[in-house]
């Protein structure tokens, strides 16, 4: 009995966290399945909290009173109002996201400030964020294969599912394939991210590669964590069985 409840202790924690802003959180407070069986129920793992990050609504009123519905009825734990304070904590500012030739500032700002907030408030080992316009059109029980994998080898700090699909593209993007997943070199996406929160709860967003300018838009946060894992020979793993669905809204 006492080797059982130590290996209950030793069990990793995830936190899940998604973002809404102005675009998308009708989608995800108001339809009753999205979010909570889209986004959360079927990644099919015992999530320690689950988060909300408020980001760039207009009506912040009702956002707020919509997200507390979801919290009463269970199906959130709490929500985060995104406040750009929370990038001192990472060494940013502001002007540091600069945005490429026709696109706002303001985008690539708000698109680093969900995940920073994330980030910097889950209380979870790991953490599992995906973007709002993300989520899986069936049940796929990959967490708990990921931590596995990442608890053996510690060279792994990102896991992730496959990308619309795209089996065959995250294939050649990887150096070598396991029974689950591919294992690659290099690679993040901000649309669906599971890592250790110790690993990028840390000032380590202020590097850019000259080779990581084919991710769009400008200094956007992809690019930045890219650039950091690429620097320290960082890998990523991408389940080969399951895979997410992303359309931009």
């Amino acid at each position: 009995m006492q080797q059982i409840i130590e290996t209950r202790r030793k069990a990793s924690t995830v936190s899940f966290a998604t973002t809404c802003w102005e675009k998308d959180w009708r989608l995800i407070l108001l339809d009753p399945e999205y979010l909570r069986v889209r986004q959360i129920a079927y990644h099919q793992f015992p999530f320690v909290e689950r988060l909300l990050i408020i980001n760039n609504v207009r009506d912040l009123t009702a956002v707020k009173a919509a997200a507390q519905k979801r919290i009463d009825e269970g199906v959130l734990t709490r929500y985060v109002v995104a406040d750009g304070a929370v990038l001192s904590y990472f060494g940013l500012q502001r002007e540091d996201f600069q945005p490429d030739a026709g696109i706002k500032a303001d985008w690539v700002y708000y698109n680093a400030l969900g995940p920073l907030t994330a980030i910097y408030e889950a209380t979870g080992d790991y953490l599992l964020y995906l973007t709002g316009d993300v989520r899986l059109d069936a049940p796929c029980d990959w967490i708990g294969k990921a931590l596995k994998f990442m608890e053996k080898r510690p060279e792994v700090k990102v896991a992730g599912l496959t990308w619309n699909g795209k089996y065959n593209e995250a294939k050649k993007e990887s150096y070598r394939k396991t029974w689950n997943f591919y294992v690659a070199k290099e690679g993040f996406s901000d649309q669906l991210f599971l890592v250790r929160q110790r690993d990028f709860r840390a000032p380590i967003y202020g590097e850019i590669r000259e080779d990581s300018h084919h991710f769009p838009r400008g200094d956007v946060f992809e690019k930045r964590c890219f650039s950091y894992m690429k620097n320290r020979g960082w890998e990523r793993i991408i389940y080969r069985r399951g895979s997410y669905i992303h359309e931009n809204i």
